[in-house]
């Protein structure tokens, strides 16, 4: 007898990249946190820190995404760039920061860090396949 799934493949390879990639941000920031307060940092220096551990986070699940599903690593790459995207449009609503220009060149950095993860994870499954 077949069982019925709760999710379809893709989906749970979407959301295991998702959670992969949440939780190397967390570590990111956790880091970068430890960096400022050990160097005494200002606060001026949050932003591009957080920003490049997002850009981490999004580039390693779209590198996930597009190796484990085999194929369309741009299509993966680009679905966890929006994923990051529209986590961050949420977390950015309450403080009313999200019509300023960072987070909008922040939403760029997250599409496109997801989409180079993308393909990275494309070249990376077929230079493995090859040998």
């Amino acid at each position: 007898m077949s069982e019925k799934k709760l999710f379809p493949a893709e989906l749970r390879v979407l959301l295991l990249a998702g959670a992969v990639g949440v939780m190397v941000t967390a570590g990111g920031l956790a880091a970068m946190a430890a960096l400022m307060t050990a160097q005494g940092y200002s606060g001026a220096a949050a932003p591009p820190l957080a920003t490049a551990a997002v850009g981490a986070g999004s580039l390693c699940s779209g590198w996930i995404a597009a190796f484990c599903k085999k194929e369309r690593g741009l299509l993966c790459g680009l679905v966890q760039g929006l994923f990051y995207a529209a986590l961050l449009v949420v977390l950015s609503v309450p403080s009313g920061t999200l019509t300023e220009e960072p987070p909008l060149l922040r939403f760029a950095v997250l599409i496109l860090c997801g989409s180079i993860g993308g393909l990275l994870g494309m070249v990376t499954r077929e230079k493995k396949h090859r040998s």
